[in-house]
């Protein structure tokens, strides 16, 4: 509100009632009951009349409370200009007077009215009175108040009344006009008013939010230990209200205080007074108060997490340098390490650590080192002179373990608490833990930078082992039971995972799961592949004499992709066609065809335009076209055998494929790799397959005759129109690619039901479940669907 309020004159209070009594203050609580209704106008002039004694004052204020929950009387009251009057009284006034007017001003706000009268000077105003007054009736209404303006969103919020316009206009109404140069001046004057009022409002747009209790925090330095140490007042409300205003200030913190909000209260040891509250028995409302404000300190991290490190930011420049000093490696001279490698980061370029961890990975390394700098580099000297390969580093550590972190309380698909997990808001106890962990197993297992991962997936089982143990909700217990768990007893949990998990995928359920779900993947790539075929697409085409006899003769070799694309070739302007597109009918029984000179247009949709039809009843077999050399004939030979018959499952089939190492076009009848040639990397048939009959396929008839051929652009492109083929003949997979798709499908689709499974927390039997017994009496109707 303007600074000259206070001057502004009131008509003066018409006289008191004489049968008003005078009342002692014990009757203060009684007295608005006992009178008559008062309109806003009565109640404005009460109030600006009350200003010079005190008792009237402090009726005024107490009855206020009530009429201002009146969404009608709150807005005429801010018509009649009430609520200057009771933002100088909140200035002034002290005791159960200041109380009343507090409250009154908080159901101000709650009819989302009063926000135009904020300014910085109001809200520190506010401040103040939370940190010198004792008395709880004022601490409560005014900590209230201060969550409003923290949370306050201006684009959820109706638009701000204008009293002053209002009322100037009603008053000009009122007046006779004297002449039409007095009527313009006084529009005059109400465009003015109303022009100084918008203005008046955008300015005051400017105060709520974070930013304006942060000015507040910095000029009423002691709000925030204040508010940290009302957690422990024996006032339930005030207890509550203060924390409240807490989680309310981190999760409506700005980017440019996010990180410095939480260090700050840290400062003051908040951590330690929220557990002890987690550990009081809360009520209700307080368990949900302290629930919310552990998932707005995870949310937060979570936030800081997606905030890059960029070395133009001073802050992350400054932090990293802070790191640099520290190892004093300066005049160390290693090998293929400048700079930043010698501290364990993975390039000389430092800010690409951090792409996981993002800015809150920085501030946890440099938190780290920062806490104990002569360890830091006692550490980084240590692994310097170690061999190169034995070195675990420093960096790249501190960075695996906070992602661990983050992904033990799944902070990055965002948190929300559900229980209360004390030793979260201990997060950087908990990474220096970890980190110690993490170089004691990599030195206890005499691991090299080969087996990071290796250490990772251990320092990851027991984080998971400890926080899951129902003894462990301190922190000091977590510490040690982190450092005096041995390497021994982690390996052998780890083992024991593993083992479980090799037992799980072993066992009926799980095979018969997979089965199921490999059929259901099956059907879904062969509805896909058909769909190709349904759509279409261009070939180059075969010679003339293809389609007169069963002869084999090839279409030029020398095609470019240019023309497959939709250029056009030399010889199209002689009428020869060279480019074929085939489509699948609609019946799904025939394959049409149509022989153009030019590849006009991406996907022919029109049937007409394809006279030509290929009767698949009549297709055979499925194979290469093309022959390789001679010197390799016979081992060509052997990567082409017959397909599988079509009473073959594709479960069968599918099984063929990876118990023989999964050659990459026979479905059923693959060579099994020799152990020598699998220790190699090598295959029977790998140097002798040529890249050409890959590419290109034909569709026989049982008497050996060529009915069509495919020569294809792509890898991709053949295993979609062969397995298309394939598939709709029933007669399995027949490329690599196809087979390693269905593979991925089901194994996905088993990890998510497993996941589910685990979820739900329900045992998987290890074999056949027993059909139960039929229940007794009327049974000649139930049966069991097994």
């Amino acid at each position: 509100m303007s600074g000259n309020s206070s001057q502004t004159s009131f008509p003066s209070p018409p006289p008191m009632p004489a049968t008003l009594p005078a009342q002692s203050p014990t009757q203060e609580t009684s007295a608005p009951q006992q009178q008559a209704p008062m309109t806003p106008q009565a109640q404005t002039e009460q109030l600006n009349a009350a200003t010079k004694d005190d008792k009237v004052l402090k009726m005024a204020t107490f009855s206020l409370q009530k009429y201002l929950k009146e969404p009608d009387f709150a807005a005429e009251f801010l018509e009649r200009g009430g609520l200057e009057s009771l933002c100088e009284i909140i200035k002034k006034a002290n005791g159960n007077t200041l109380a009343y007017a507090l409250n009154s001003f908080d159901s101000l706000l709650e009819h989302e009215t009063g926000w135009k009268s904020l300014d910085e000077d109001f809200v520190v105003d506010i401040a103040r009175i939370v940190v010198k007054e004792a008395l709880v009736t004022i601490v409560r209404p005014a900590t209230a108040i201060l969550i409003k303006i923290v949370t306050f969103n201006a684009h959820q919020r109706r638009s701000f009344p204008a009293p002053n316009a209002t009322t100037t206009a009603s008053a000009t109404n009122n007046k006779p006009t004297a002449s039409s140069g007095s009527n313009k001046q006084q529009q005059q004057q109400q465009q003015d008013t109303a022009k100084s009022d918008a203005a008046a409002s955008a300015t005051s747009l400017l105060s709520f939010g974070y930013p304006t209790l942060q000015k507040a925090i910095e000029r009423v330095p002691k709000l925030l230990p204040t508010l940290v140490q009302r957690l422990q007042s024996q006032d339930y409300t005030l207890c509550l209200n203060s924390l409240a205003l807490l989680t309310a200030m981190i999760k409506m913190v700005t980017d440019e205080y996010r990180s410095k909000l939480p260090e700050s209260l840290e400062a003051y040891d908040l951590k330690k007074y929220i557990v002890r509250l987690m550990n009081s028995s809360p009520s209700e409302e307080l368990r949900t108060q302290l629930l919310e404000y552990q998932t707005v300190m995870g949310q937060n991290f979570s936030m800081r997490r997606k905030t890059h490190v960029s070395l133009k930011n001073p802050e992350d420049a400054q932090m990293l340098n802070d790191i640099w000093e520290a190892a004093k490696v300066d005049d160390i001279q290693i090998p293929g390490a400048r700079k930043w490698k010698k501290l364990g980061f993975s390039s000389e370029n430092p800010q690409r650590q951090f792409v996981r961890t993002g800015q809150f990975g920085l501030q946890r390394l440099h938190g780290l080192v920062m806490s104990n700098p002569d360890l830091f580099s006692k550490t980084i000297m240590e692994q310097i002179h170690r061999p190169e390969n034995k070195r675990c580093p420093y960096a790249k550590t501190c960075c695996e373990c906070t992602e661990l972190l983050f992904s033990q309380w799944n902070i990055n698909t965002g948190y929300i608490a559900a229980e209360f997990e004390p030793i979260l808001l201990y997060l950087d106890r908990v990474q220096a833990t970890t980190v110690r962990l993490f170089f004691r197993l990599f030195q206890d297992m005499g691991a090299t930078i080969a087996d990071f991962s290796k250490v990772s997936a251990l320092v990851r089982s027991q984080l998971r082992a400890v926080l899951k143990t129902e003894g462990v909700k301190d922190m000091n217990e977590f510490e040690r039971v982190m450092d005096g768990t041995p390497y021994q007893t982690i390996r052998n949990r780890r083992l024991k995972e593993l083992e479980w998990a090799d037992d799980l995928l072993g066992r009926d359920a799980i095979k018969h799961l997979r089965a199921r779900l490999n059929k259901q993947s099956y059907e879904f790539i062969k509805k896909q592949r058909i769909q190709c075929l349904v759509r279409g697409a261009w070939f180059p085409a075969p010679s003339s004499s293809l389609t007169r006899s069963g002869s084999m003769a090839m279409p030029n070799s020398n095609i470019s992709m240019q023309e497959l694309i939709g250029g056009t070739s030399s010889s199209s302007s002689s009428g020869v066609k060279r480019w074929r597109y085939y489509k699948l009918s609609p019946s799904k029984k025939a394959l049409l065809f149509g022989d153009f000179a030019e590849v006009h247009t991406a996907v022919i949709d029109d049937y007409d335009a394809l006279p030509n039809k290929i009767e698949l009843a009549n297709v055979a077999d499925i194979r290469a076209t093309r022959k390789p050399s001679t010197t390799t004939a016979a081992a060509a030979s052997s990567m082409f055998p017959a397909p599988p018959s079509s009473t073959a499952s594709p479960l069968h089939h599918h099984h063929q494929l990876h118990s023989h190492s999964m050659d990459p076009t026979s479905p059923g009848g693959a060579l099994p790799v020799s152990g020598s040639d699998a220790l190699l990397g090598t295959s029977p048939t790998a140097t002798s397959y040529s890249s050409s009959a890959v590419l290109s396929f034909g569709l026989y008839t049982s008497s050996n005759r060529l009915l069509a051929e495919f020569k294809c652009a792509t890898s991709e492109q053949l295993s979609e129109w062969k397995d298309g083929f394939s598939m709709l003949l029933d007669k399995g997979i027949t490329s690599k690619e196809t087979a390693e798709y269905l593979h991925s499908l089901t194994e996905i689709g088993v990890k998510v039901k497993l996941l589910q499974i685990a979820g739900d927390r329900v045992e998987v039997p290890h074999g056949t479940l027993d059909v139960p017994p039929l229940p007794a009496g009327g049974t000649s109707r139930f049966y069991y669907d097994a």
